[in-house]
């Protein structure tokens, strides 16, 4: 009979475990195709910076700025959301917000023209080419050519081909030598064998080489100064033996003078700059709002995943994986499309993406707003009041410091491991296959992550994702070989996945009632946002003085010692007071934290989240 009880009890463990929560199925489809449209443009971000005309810099001092602006979003959102009980709500105006401010993003154009000339309409004058010795250079005309009048000291364009130019007075070819010459004496050696054209603006005088023989048919020009793009400064053009090139004299053909085509010239210029920095500012603003949105977006979907699966008894590892499926799916999907645009057009077509992103999205709002979200309202009615006692939690604010330095952990990995792997040589098809590896151990530790997140503890998957930083940082520091990092690349299972769901039940079992939303707005802020960014900023720093190498182990010191110290601190301290709110009923947990009561351990107590015997000690997601 026992036998006979045991096997029933596997097998409804086993149903149990197949069978589809059906109230979480609208939340699973929108963690899919959500996360699944930020993966059509979020990788390509930066590549559409570059088309709508930012160059380097200002896309280096867009991404220096954007994470400390947009940490500011998410806890203010989730703050409202809390005060208000209007989850779904918020939800779909940061979602709104998020596919809005994207999608105008693409309508920004802060592009240049290309450099112009300081001539608008040319006409091409044959010479017979220009001749230079150790003297100088002069330019030869025949009678089929002619300059007009007040030729002289007026600048001129030329082009002309070096590997074309032949020797006069040379013994050979191989002793032609030809140099720009500043007044300081700086020279420069131009390569005869060169066969790209050489423009130049050069001055012509009345003057003419001794070497050359006065002819009646030809006239000669002195050339007084020559200037390219390689020497700045008016040079001249002299040679160790008379050389004779071949060169195309530019003359303008309208009426206008020269010095008012200078003029026009230099006005075009000012409005193109105009232009490009109105862009770029255009651009900068749009973007902060739209990665701030997109960052509160994220948050409040977290705090409405948290909410439904307390009240369905459901996973949020499971809703979570979702996520990752639609990262997966859609991410290759945009890459084929993107491969497609260049075929049909020759240059990808970012937009398409966008596009795309924007009918997920839609979709995922139609999901959103058949949510059945069950707020918990605070009993206080004080809102100011509550978020004074969550700030005044010393626990709290030692798991926010601490996702604070996971945060930063994260953004440097995020900001210089494809540097580092492109420092080895690593190919494309490598750094697309990191990204997928973290996607595919991601799934099955994302299965069971709830599971192991309750028998251990959240801060102990806290320690473990510090620990795991440590070796995944000195092990990149110690490969020479870019397909060693892989093994590596797995460890992400640990330090973003199943470290996500440790967060976000933590938050689940620290926040009073009514505050989720701000607990896990101010969470996600501090680590995606504040510490990616301080990630970022000091390992520039300590790449720059101390090498990619050393800088990655000196963040694997950093991260092994925070892991230690935060297990060390917990165990001897902040573990009674987490023990303590997790005896209180949780209609009673708001008086709790404001009182700091003691009760009486009771077998029959309400959690918020169920604890596992483990050692047998009451444990949590804690």
């Amino acid at each position: 009979m026992d036998d006979e009880a045991d096997d029933v009890s596997e097998w409804k463990k086993l149903k149990e475990t197949l069978t589809v929560n059906k109230p979480l199925i609208p939340l699973k489809l929108t963690m899919l195709l959500y996360y699944g449209a930020s993966s059509l443009y979020l990788p390509y971000l930066t590549l559409q910076m570059q088309q709508v005309g930012l160059n380097i810099e200002e896309i280096a001092i867009i991404y220096s700025v954007l994470p400390f602006v947009t940490c500011v979003m998410p806890p203010l959102a989730g703050m409202l959301a809390d005060k208000f009980n209007r989850y779904k709500l918020l939800l779909i105006i940061s979602v709104s917000s998020a596919v809005l401010f994207h999608t105008l993003l693409l309508h920004v154009d802060a592009r240049v023209s290309p450099d112009r000339s300081p001539v608008r309409n040319i006409t091409e004058i044959p010479t017979l080419g220009l001749y230079c010795n150790r003297t100088g250079t002069v330019l030869r005309l025949g009678n089929e050519s002619y300059l007009p009048t007040g030729t002289t000291e007026k600048l001129w364009l030329a082009h002309w081909t070096p590997s074309e130019c032949q020797p006069v007075a040379c013994t050979d070819y191989k002793d032609m030598r030809m140099h720009l010459c500043t007044p300081a004496g700086n020279c420069t050696q131009i390569t005869t064998k060169s066969t790209s054209k050489l423009e130049v603006e050069l001055v012509l005088g009345p003057s003419t080489l001794p070497d050359i023989k006065d002819r009646p048919t030809i006239t000669e020009y002195r050339i007084v100064a020559l200037q390219t793009d390689q020497t700045p400064l008016s040079a001249a053009l002299l040679c160790n033996c008379l050389i004779q090139c071949p060169l195309t004299l530019l003359m303008p053909t309208d009426t206008v003078d020269q010095e008012l085509n200078f003029t026009l010239d230099d006005a075009i210029k000012e409005t193109e700059r105009i232009k490009h920095n109105r862009g770029f500012w255009i651009y900068f603003i749009l973007r902060i709002l739209a990665s701030g949105s997109l960052a509160t977006s994220f948050s409040m979907l977290d705090a409405t995943a948290i909410t439904m699966v307390k009240k369905n008894d459901g996973d949020l590892g499971k809703q979570r994986l979702f996520g990752v499926i639609g990262q997966a799916i859609f991410g290759m999907v945009g890459g084929v499309v993107l491969d497609w645009t260049v075929e049909l057009q020759g240059d990808p077509d970012y937009s398409l993406l966008f596009y795309i992103a924007d009918g997920l999205s839609v979709l995922v709002v139609l999901l959103i707003s058949r949510l059945d979200v069950d707020v918990e309202r605070m009993e206080s009615g004080n809102f100011v009041a509550g978020v004074k006692r969550l700030v005044r939690l010393i626990d709290v604010d030692v798991f926010i410091f601490m996702m604070l330095l996971l945060g930063t952990c994260w953004g440097f990995i995020e900001s210089f491991m494809f540097v580092f792997l492109m420092e080895l040589k690593a190919n494309s098809y490598l750094l697309g296959m990191t990204v997928t590896l973290g996607c595919v151990i991601g799934v099955p530790f994302l299965y069971v992550s709830d599971w192991i997140v309750r028998k251990i503890g959240s801060v102990n998957v806290f320690v473990v994702a510090f620990l795991t930083y440590c070796v995944r940082f000195f092990g990149y520091s110690l490969i020479w070989d870019p397909w060693l990092c892989l093994p590596f690349e797995a460890l992400e299972a640990v330090t973003i996945h199943m470290m996500a769901v440790a967060s976000s039940m933590y938050c689940a079992a620290a926040a009073p009632p009514g505050l989720l939303a701000t607990l896990n707005g101010a969470v996600g802020s501090v680590h995606y946002s504040f510490g990616r960014g301080l990630g970022s900023f000091i390992g520039g720093i300590l790449m720059a003085n101390y090498g990619t190498r050393n800088a990655f182990q000196i963040f694997g010191t950093g991260a092994g010692l925070a892991g230690v110290t935060y297990f060390l601190l917990h165990r001897l301290y902040l573990v009674q007071m987490e023990r303590l709110r997790l005896r209180r009923k949780s209609e009673r947990i708001a008086s709790i934290i404001a009182s700091g009561e003691e009760v009486d351990d009771e077998p029959e107590e309400e959690y918020i989240i169920p604890p596992d015997n483990l050692l047998g000690r009451r444990k949590s997601c804690f």
